[in-house]
């Protein structure tokens, strides 16, 4: 049995040995894997215009045009095209691309290296930064900042200091996002409503529009959740089950393995159930100015 092998620990050793340190930075696994599987290179849940679509009825086209559709929604806040836009946290650039290609001015940020490389090369046209938001010193204003996903990550007052810092006279601050209602959730990712509120208004902006797109953004959720429960975890119980039948001592000696593996699935498969999510935060669409 080659668990069991010395000689196989040792080359398993020397393999191990020779292997660089994984650095995100340098060689980011999953952009490699999400710029092969998504048409638009959007990572985020989507905009359905129905809402109570059946997730059993949701085919790969219908979530590329919901991921489409979300960039149309931020493209239609944007009050004049003609004034430049700041895409902060762009990730792949699927919304960046979609909003030149509708003739929109728009400049991209990332602090991922990996993601400013794929820009590079995919959308030439696109003009991206290679930076963290709260280092980010404009060469000029826009007339529009917009943090699709990306305002989760970046503390607030730095956030509204920034952007005002960056904007134009009279313009707007488009943020798509969810936002947490409690703080005793499973998931701590996300700022909490309340506080988010109280920034606001603390530092003097006010909300020209808020919108909670939840509902629309809940079908890619219940999509994923049927994968999991049709797909996903009958398959892990039957590779388990056909383990301990044809090799019982394999079975038992990676007993500890698979206990780890469940217990990080359970968490993973948690932070995508719809009805938690529904429960312990909100998605929302807020257009912001100056007063």
């Amino acid at each position: 049995m080659p668990l069991l092998n010395p000689a196989k620990w040792y080359k398993a050793y020397r393999f191990k040995k020779s292997q660089p340190a994984y650095n995100r930075a340098n060689r980011d696994l999953e952009l490699q894997l999400y710029g092969k599987m998504l048409k638009y290179d959007m990572l985020h849940y989507g905009y359905f215009d129905d809402p109570d679509v059946d997730p059993e009825t949701i085919s790969i086209r219908d979530v590329e045009d919901a991921q489409k559709r979300y960039a149309e929604v931020i493209g239609e806040r944007v009050s004049d095209k003609d004034r430049p836009i700041l895409d902060v946290g762009c990730g792949m650039g699927g919304l960046s691309s979609i909003l030149h290609g509708a003739g929109y001015s728009i400049e991209a940020l990332t602090p991922d290296e990996n993601q400013k490389k794929h820009i590079a090369s995919k959308y030439p046209d696109i003009t991206c930064y290679h930076t963290r938001f709260e280092e980010f010193k404009g060469e000029h204003k826009y007339g529009t900042v917009i943090n699709s996903e990306s305002l989760q990550y970046i503390d607030l007052d730095t956030a509204f200091n920034q952007v005002d810092s960056l904007l134009e006279q009279g313009g707007k601050w488009i943020i798509t996002d969810y936002f947490r209602l409690i703080t005793s959730g499973k998931s701590k990712s996300g700022h909490t409503m309340d506080v988010f509120k109280e920034a606001i208004e603390r530092k003097g902006w006010k909300i020209d529009e808020e919108v909670d797109i939840t509902p629309n953004c809940l079908p890619t959720l219940r999509l994923i959740n049927v994968y999991i429960e049709r797909f996903v975890v009958p398959g892990a119980e039957f590779g388990v089950e056909k383990l301990k039948v044809k090799n019982p001592l394999l079975y038992h000696l990676t007993g500890d393995i698979r206990e780890s593996i469940a217990v990080k699935a359970d968490k993973e498969f948690a932070a995508v159930d719809p009805e938690k999510f529904a429960a312990e935060k909100k998605y929302m669409l807020y257009v912001l100015s100056r007063d």
